[in-house]
């Protein structure tokens, strides 16, 4: 980065601050492309990458008072946006309507040789996940995300109590997530473990 431009840079923020709404633009225009490719190769669903800049740039806006012109923008960007991406991936764990929305857009896309083989490249991974868990957590895990069973129906399936169930369950996706994001992509992954 050039002397120039970090001192525009500096100058823009100050003036953000001051609620210049140009200014504003400018740090949209000039960090937007590079933010949203960094957003989009986290979730692979280019609406949810432009939801999240969104809100990236409306949290910007709404605490513009308090960014400091000297600390590194540009990290606080990305660290904005990991943040918004990792809460948006919690909620789609929980949130079955953005759920289905965001599982549509990235299945349709899978229509294409390259994502087609990446999907079954995804679904290989999480399968030698599970086969890493012991016998009755990958049952505990099956039972849940294949057949859909509640954890109560899953403590009476096979005898154990309905914590046992549950911990089986935290453990499993402890363990999944940890394996993928070690050997894969993590996004995907929210998809597989909670269909």
């Amino acid at each position: 980065m050039n002397k120039s431009r970090h001192f525009d840079e500096i100058t823009l923020l100050a003036q953000l601050r001051q609620g210049d709404r140009d200014a504003f633009i400018r740090l949209y225009d000039h960090y937007h492309p590079a933010l949203y490719h960094y957003v989009l190769r986290l979730i692979k669903v280019p609406e949810l990458a432009e939801d999240v800049m969104q809100d990236v740039f409306l949290k910007i806006w709404e605490i513009r008072e308090r960014v400091n012109p000297e600390l590194s923008f540009n990290a606080y960007l990305y660290r904005i946006s990991r943040n918004k991406v990792f809460k948006l991936l919690k909620k789609m764990a929980s949130d079955e309507g953005l759920y289905l929305r965001a599982l549509m857009t990235f299945a349709g896309a899978a229509e294409d040789a390259d994502n087609k083989i990446r999907w079954q490249q995804y679904e290989t991974l999480l399968n030698t996940a599970v086969s890493l868990l012991s016998p009755q957590r990958q049952k505990v895990f099956r039972l849940c995300r294949d057949q859909g069973l509640s954890y109560e129906q899953v403590s009476h399936q096979l005898g154990i109590s309905r914590n046992t169930v549950k911990e089986h369950m935290v453990l499993a996706v402890r363990h999944i997530k940890e394996y993928c994001i070690h050997y894969g992509d993590f996004f995907p992954l929210v998809f597989f473990m909670f269909c």
